[in-house]
Formats: structure tokens, C-alpha cells, sequence
């Protein structure tokens, strides 16, 4: 089994992807800034069951004989309010509402101030799967008897 086909590295460095692009469009938000008329930009969420979905977290593992006979299970949101996810699954997160939606006199909708906080929640969102990933390919070295003690 290679490892960019573990369920979960592929999950991680999906999120990562998104993280990426959500700071570039916060970044690109912060550069305007001050540009009259520029309306702030959004990045939808990903959906994290389709996320699981998609990479086969969900679905039975042709390979073993115990799942075989045990029927997936799904999450089922049938009330908008269950879990506070959108019905609606999406592969990739296209655009959204963004943070700062209150337009400025000159037209601007940027707020610097909301767009420098979701930076910072962005960078440790991202720190986290870094470390998240540097743990979990820890564990795949140990597995192999190649830890090392880390």
C-alpha cells in the first residue's frame, strides 16, 4: 500500500489544500484592503462527510473480510439544524460569504480587522496538520520498525 492511499493523509493534505487557498483569499482581501469598490471574497468550508466520502473512509475496505459483512454507515442530516452541517454536499469548497460584509463609504467591504483574525486561525489550523501528518507518518515509520524514538 503506498502512502498517499492512507484514508487519512489524503484527508489531511486535503485540508491543507484548502487552508492554502483560503490564505491566499484572505491575503488577496487584506491587499485590497483599501481599493475602493473591492468587495471581499469568501471560500466555502469543506464538507466533512463528504471529505470522509471521498477519500473512503466511509466505505467498506474490499481487502477484509470482517467489513465486508458490515454495512457502512452514513450520516444522515435530516433537519438543517442536526449538527449545524448544510445538507448540500460539495466536493470542492468553492466561493462564500465573506468575512467582512459591511461596506465602507467608498464601497470597500473588507473588515482588516476579521480578515487578520481568520489568518491567524488559518495558520494554526494549518500548524495543526502539519503536526497531525508529522505524527501520523511517526506512527507509519514505528509500524515499519523504523521509529526511532520520536
Amino acid at each position: 500500500m503506498a502512502v498517499q492511499n492512507i484514508a487519512l493523509l489524503e484527508a489531511i493534505k486535503s485540508r491543507m489544500g484548502w487552508l492554502a487557498r483560503y490564505e491566499k483569499l484572505l491575503a488577496q482581501n487584506i491587499a485590497n484592503a483599501d481599493t475602493p469598490g473591492y468587495k471581499a471574497q469568501g471560500l466555502a468550508r469543506p464538507d466533512f462527510s463528504a471529505l470522509l466520502e471521498r477519500v473512503g473512509a466511509t466505505a467498506p475496505r474490499r481487502d477484509d473480510i470482517v467489513t465486508a459483512s458490515v454495512r457502512p454507515v452514513a450520516l444522515l442530516a435530516t433537519d438543517p439544524s442536526h449538527f449545524g452541517v448544510r445538507l448540500a454536499a460539495g466536493g470542492d469548497a468553492g466561493p462564500a460569504d465573506p468575512v467582512s460584509t459591511e461596506p465602507k463609504p467608498n464601497g470597500n467591504t473588507v473588515d482588516l480587522e476579521s480578515e487578520l483574525i481568520e489568518v491567524g486561525r488559518t495558520q494554526m489550523d494549518y500548524g495543526l496538520m502539519v503536526e497531525l501528518y508529522r505524527k501520523q507518518l511517526g506512527f507509519l515509520r514505528l509500524a515499519l520498525g523504523r521509529g526511532g524514538g520520536r
